[in-house]
């Protein structure tokens, strides 16, 4: 059994369904810790729904959050939401990060190769 996300144009991750559950538990965890909407829309029947703009916005709040931490466990309790919306913000067609910051540079990186272990 899976747990889809979804835009409306195209799938862009179809995890097994604990993973799925709880990296949208993770996610919308971070978001209300930053008061920010995460673009993540659960629906009863065992998907989600991803709002391109929105999440883009998640992300780069993320993003920001991440790079200006300064708490070494928040900075890992943080760094596995960022490297899975990173890759579902390039599979929706966000737009990617500003390259030029070795730490942001660093995470494209790794999500680039995580990416690699993310089923459509």
């Amino acid at each position: 059994m899976s747990y889809p996300f979804q835009t409306a144009e195209r799938p862009v991750w179809d995890p097994a369904l604990r993973v799925g559950r709880v990296y949208l538990g993770q996610a919308q965890a971070v978001a209300e810790v930053m008061e920010v909407a995460s673009g993540l829309a659960p629906h009863r029947n065992g998907s989600c729904d991803l709002d391109p703009e929105v999440f883009a916005v998640f992300v780069d709040h993320l993003l920001r959050f991440y790079n200006a931490g300064r708490h070494p466990t928040l900075s890992q309790l943080l760094r596995g939401v960022l490297l899975v919306s990173l890759v579902l913000l390039k599979r929706a067609g966000g737009p990617p990060p500003p390259a030029g910051n070795e730490v942001i540079d660093a995470l494209v990186a790794e999500a680039t190769a995580l990416e690699l272990t993310m089923p459509v």
